[in-house]
């Protein structure tokens, strides 16, 4: 049924006097609710095609004036509607929120309050690398805001222009500050779609989210190598970080979220089977021999549920989130300690393994359109309409021949 919003006489409740309110009956989603306004008249004094109070009425002393009112009131609300109609916006919406638009009585939450319901769905959802990125976002935010609550309304192009000003003037990297915004824009978004934030102050339509081309972090085969050879005592944190540095990398780059994440329960026939943390999108990595020797290291004596690496130790999501957060800083410290050891001059962090193992792939001569499959870099358009031309075995097999087993 189409939305619409008319003036009636609310007949459902008559007044002592035998007289009706003159409401805004709204119908939307094959429902109806109704406004009411400051009028009442009796049934014999309101013209019903012409959506005014009949001039016989001699309760109102003015009636071009509150004829005219209501019709303003009509307009408006007919307006609204086309407006939500044409921005895709109202099929969203319940009857309740249609009437609060109406009346310009949209609940103003605020930016903080909606993302940490995001948060907390994530969480809930046990993503929790995700969860962090709108953390971070809203972290970024208060920095350069002095921590002010913040409306979707006040998430306008002046604000955008000033966080952009502020973190670059900070010698910050374009990176960075396109991760940050574009977590405020997936915010805005859903607020968008929950009606809580309007279409038409949209700011990201005349904003353009700017980042540059990533600076290669990618080492020599022969660097990984001496990385996988170096002796370090059992069971030490470098110990610890080496291997999960070479699991990583023996895994397609394997993100270190997704390790802390990964159980004994996610390793099926001979594959590791995980939903990445990031984007939610589906792994089968088959296991090389050398995955296999370093998850061996790590799956005596555990649980089905218990998870593999020393990482998360905690069991509540909020302490499970910090055990991660903290554990991929010190982590990466590890890795810059072996480095140093082995003169590595590269800064030496998890997200190496991932542009290593694609560059390694592309001097092997693996296509470039298999590499991207295997990264799930889903936004790489010149390579993904390859994608669908290659299965798991293909992927495979490029891994096997990349890991060296």
């Amino acid at each position: 049924m189409k939305s619409s919003a008319n003036l009636v006489l609310d007949l459902r409740r008559p007044k002592k006097d035998g007289s009706y309110s003159v409401c805004l009956r709204v119908v939307h989603d094959s429902t109806s609710s109704y406004i009411i306004l400051d009028y009442s008249v009796h049934k014999e004094h309101w013209d019903t095609e012409n959506f005014q109070i009949t001039k016989e009425c001699k309760k109102y002393s003015n009636l071009v004036r509150i004829n005219n009112s209501l019709t303003k009131k009509r307009l408006e609300a007919a307006d609204m509607i086309e407006k939500l109609t044409a921005s895709g916006e109202l099929q969203n919406l319940t009857i309740a929120d249609l009437k609060a638009r109406i009346l310009n009585q949209t609940e103003k939450v605020t930016f903080r309050e909606f993302n940490q319901k995001i948060v907390d769905e994530l969480k809930v959802a046990k993503k929790l690398g995700n969860a962090g990125c709108y953390e971070q976002a809203q972290r970024f935010l208060d920095k350069h805001t002095n921590s002010k609550e913040l409306t979707f309304d006040d998430i306008n192009y002046k604000l955008l222009k000033s966080l952009e000003s502020k973190h670059l003037s900070k010698e910050n990297s374009l990176n960075s500050l396109s991760f940050y915004l574009r977590t405020i824009r997936a915010v805005y978004n859903r607020a968008i779609k929950e009606g809580l934030a309007s279409r038409d102050a949209y700011p990201f339509a005349n904003y353009s989210i700017r980042e540059t081309k990533t600076v290669k972090r990618a080492i020599r085969k022969s660097d990984i190598d001496s990385i996988r050879d170096i002796k370090l005592e059992k069971d030490s944190t470098l110990w610890h970080a080496r291997n999960l540095f070479m699991f990583s990398f023996y895994n397609i780059g394997m993100n270190f979220a997704d390790m802390a994440l990964l159980k004994k329960s996610n390793l099926i026939d001979d594959r590791m089977v995980y939903a990445r943390a990031k984007t939610g999108k589906n792994y089968s990595v088959k296991l090389t021999q050398p995955a296999k020797d370093i998850l061996a290291l790590y799956l005596k004596d555990q649980k089905k549920d218990d998870f593999i690496f020393p990482i998360i130790k905690r069991k509540e999501l909020e302490l499970q989130l910090k055990d991660l957060q903290n554990e991929r800083k010190n982590y990466n410290n590890y890795l810059k300690k072996i480095a140093k050891k082995l003169k590595i001059e590269a800064n030496l962090t998890f997200y190496v393994a991932r542009h290593s193992w694609a560059t390694i792939a592309k001097d092997l001569n693996v296509p470039i359109s298999v590499i991207s499959e295997g990264l799930g870099h889903e936004d790489i358009k010149t390579t993904q309409i390859y994608l669908d031309s290659f299965d798991a075995d293909v992927i495979d097999k490029a891994n096997q021949m990349i890991s060296g087993s």
